[in-house]
């Protein structure tokens, strides 16, 4: 009998279940960013670009610290969003004589157009107290937000801008920092100083006395030769006003005769008309009542209030931010008319001339 050898093949169907951990981690954050994707390694772009910023690929580690220079510092990691350009010092001026703001000028530092540009300011020279920033309104905050940044133009460009609310006879230091997009704010820029100046004001009447010539038929009882020019130099930010009086008309000496005010008011000149004692004005700008140049150029009158403070009768409003008033002259002309009733004799008033500068 033969033997028979039988082989057979066996095939094994294994089903195997692998219960594996699950592992979940939370992106990395913070109050400002998060990041959505990350992985170990050295990959990355080699160059992504966009109107505020540029991101560079590299490979590697950034050895030996964090290599820097007057205008760059270069950041740690695999992949590092470029800082903007510390910016110079800023350019500083008083150029009224300014003793409660200071004008400023920044420069750029060669960063993009689309860049924004902070300003820090402080007494301190190491910046170590009292630092404010410089809002959009030129006013000064003590917190730096992210609309303290502003773009070159909105700074006031190549003109500048001022900062204000500032203290008279103090040294103020500033700088400057730059950001093109967000995460990218340099470090500060060096600091320019310059110290505000003090109020001034000065004021002066060339002539303290005025004699009118005798009036007689022969001048029509008439003289409108008198006048006083009035000189002023002021860096009070918002000008003056010089307001006039008289203690009296215009009296005979030990008796009670009078040449009265010319009628019309400051508030409405006229045209000469009639008798009495009054002024013009050179100011064909003045503010106050009635209007601008309602003397019309001087050839319009008014009579004086015989109760201070009076009325305006020279003027400068303002603003004065980049140039002081300096020498600024107005003439106030006189005229007096009487008639051949007025008893003769000598009369006598006293003006009294005050100025007010606007701080």
């Amino acid at each position: 009998m033969k033997n028979l050898i039988t082989f057979f093949s066996l095939f094994l169907l294994v089903s195997l279940t692998v219960n594996l951990p699950f592992v979940s981690a939370a992106e990395p954050a913070s109050t400002n960013y998060k990041l959505q994707n990350y992985s170990f390694g050295a990959g990355g772009t080699t160059n992504s670009t966009s109107t505020n910023y540029k991101l560079n690929g590299v490979a590697g580690e950034v050895e030996f610290g964090r290599p820097s220079s007057s205008n760059f510092k270069a950041g740690t990691g695999l992949t590092y969003m470029m800082k903007a350009n510390v910016p110079p010092a800023p350019t500083l001026s008083t150029p009224a004589n300014n003793y409660d703001r200071i004008k400023f000028v920044i420069s750029t530092g060669s960063n993009p157009t689309d860049a924004k540009y902070a300003l820090e300011v402080s007494t301190s020279s190491t910046f170590a107290s009292n630092i404010n920033y410089i809002n959009t309104d030129g006013t000064l905050g003590t917190s730096l937000t992210s609309t303290n940044f502003q773009t070159y133009t909105a700074w006031g460009g190549s003109s500048g801008s001022f900062v204000t609310g500032l203290t008279s006879n103090t040294t103020y230091y500033i700088r400057v920092a730059s950001m093109q997009g967000n995460f990218t704010q340099s470090e500060w820029g060096p600091s320019a100083s310059i110290t505000t100046s003090l109020p001034t004001l000065t004021f002066t009447i060339n002539n303290p006395t005025i004699t009118f010539n005798s009036l007689n038929g022969g001048n029509a009882y008439t003289d409108a030769s008198q006048s006083d020019i009035l000189t002023t130099s002021t860096n009070a930010y918002n000008g003056y006003t010089v307001y006039g009086w008289d203690t009296q008309p215009l009296t005979i000496q030990g008796g009670s005769s009078t040449i009265a005010n010319y009628a019309s008011p400051n508030s409405a000149p006229t045209a000469w008309s009639g008798t009495g004692f009054g002024y013009t004005t050179s100011d064909t700008n003045l503010g106050g009542t009635g209007g601008i140049n309602r003397f019309n150029s001087g050839t319009n009158y008014a009579g004086f209030q015989t109760t201070g403070p009076g009325d305006p009768v020279a003027d400068d409003t303002g603003p004065v931010q980049n140039s002081q008033i300096t020498n600024e002259q107005f003439t106030i002309s006189y005229r007096v008319t009487a008639n051949n009733t007025t008893p003769a004799g000598t009369y006598k008033n006293t003006i009294l001339y005050t100025i007010v500068p606007s701080y």
